[in-house]
């Protein structure tokens, strides 16, 4: 392998764990990390590619192995402090012992000068609040390169070893290749950790943008009901209203505070979603509690119901919450056929998962109407708040499930629920 294949690889393995790290470690989720891990892991990390470096050296000339083992070091010390850049530091040393016997005094010599230099570098500098932050990192490369070079000059003329004009053609190019590798790896850290911290603010702005657009819609929709509630109640409080019309007023009032009541009782459910207890049950008892709830409703809207449920059909779920997730979608259904029509509620297995259809012959709706469907407060219905759907979709996911829906207008619509099968 020649010098430039070897210079690549170098490189690469420098730069492998620290991608890695950003990918498999500082972005997993805190339940998979222990507190205050991270330098462990930065040290672990810098140690591999350390004691790679050590066994794979750029080149060897005149009996004398340039490597660029003063890398991870570096990156230790400079992005997770001084713990991790003294263990990286002890790593190498007793390495460099086992390679090269006493001669590693030469290095422990080196690192005794360029440890404090580090340090004082970190404390005095405050580089990671400049701009530049490629270029001090750089150049403290290329001052560690040209500390250790003075210090081989300095072992070969002690040695009486020669100097020959390769020796000195090989120096410049680690002091260049040192240089250039930590820049390299420097760009990837800083560009992985601005990647991060954007996306964690685009992620906390996305969060606040959901929650204010909740909060808005939240307003508006009990608004409406305590709006038209005060105007009732403003009537009833004249004297030349009639008996007949303070009880259809008193009557509607009631109406919609328990109007406002459902949309406040939906929000909860979706918002502060209750720990459920989960047991398995029968599709075919649940669809006949569900037959016996809703079928009143349908036949007074006239619209006939259809039960289709395989026997043996079980999943894993809470009995309430799934009951009231059937309920809104047969719900919906049937008031998407104010003009009458049929509702086929049908339900098998498919391979590992149970599959339960509810189908109308209703209005149906555009492509745009479903894409919106389950967000909060878009209904097609008029007084509709889509909380119960939005409450309904939660529901299933919290089972394993997922919910797809295909509509046309005019032809009706259909919500394929796909659960997990026992």
């Amino acid at each position: 392998m020649n010098v430039f294949d070897e210079i690549l690889l170098n490189i690469l393995v420098l730069s492998i764990p620290i991608v890695l790290y950003h990918l498999t470690w500082h972005e997993s989720p805190d339940s998979f990390r222990f507190k205050g891990s991270a330098p462990y892991a930065i040290s672990i990390v810098c140690s591999v590619s350390a004691l790679f470096c050590m066994s794979h050296p750029l080149f060897i000339v005149s009996g004398t192995a340039f490597d660029l083992r003063t890398l991870p070091i570096l990156v230790a010390f400079l992005y997770s402090g001084v713990r991790s850049g003294l263990a990286v530091y002890l790593v190498i040393l007793g390495y460099a012992y086992v390679m090269d016997g006493l001669h590693f005094l030469w290095f422990a010599s080196l690192a005794a000068l360029l440890v404090p230099f580090i340090l004082s570098f970190i404390s005095l500098s405050n580089w990671k609040q400049v701009t530049p932050k490629i270029m001090f990192p750089s150049l403290l490369a290329l001052a560690s390169a040209f500390a250790y070079s003075c210090m081989l000059v300095l072992y070969r003329m002690r040695m009486d070893l020669p100097i020959p004009h390769t020796f000195i053609y090989y120096t410049l190019l680690y002091i260049l290749v040192q240089t250039a590798s930590m820049g390299i790896l420097s760009y990837f850290i800083v560009r992985i950790q601005e990647n991060i911290a954007l996306r964690h603010e685009v992620h906390k702005s996305e969060k606040l943008n959901v929650l204010s657009e909740l909060a808005a819609s939240v307003a508006h929709e009990i608004r409406n009901p305590m709006t038209v509630a005060r105007g009732f109640m403003q009537m009833l409080s004249q004297s030349q209203v009639s008996e007949d019309k303070k009880r259809i007023y008193t009557h509607m009032v009631i109406e919609e505070i328990d109007r406002a009541q459902s949309i406040i009782s939906d929000y909860l459910s979706f918002a502060k979603p209750e720990a459920e207890k989960m047991e398995e049950l029968d599709l075919s008892t649940l669809a006949q509690k569900i037959s016996n709830l809703i079928t009143p409703y349908a036949a007074m809207r006239g619209i006939e119901i259809v039960f289709d449920i395989q026997a043996g059909l079980r999943i894993k779920a809470n009995s309430d919450k799934m009951t009231q997730c059937l309920i809104n979608l047969t719900k919906n259904g049937i008031e998407a056929m104010p003009e009458g029509g049929h509702l086929h509620v049908a339900g098998y297995r498919k391979d590992h998962s149970i599959i339960l259809q509810i189908k109308d012959t209703g209005v149906g709706m555009s492509e745009e109407q479903v894409q919106r469907l389950g967000t909060p407060f878009y209904s097609t219905k008029n007084k509709g708040t889509g909380l119960g759907l939005m409450v309904s979709y939660r529901i299933i996911k919290n089972f394993g499930g997922q919910i797809d829906v295909h509509s046309q207008e005019n032809l009706g619509t259909c919500f394929t629920i796909s659960l997990p099968a026992v």
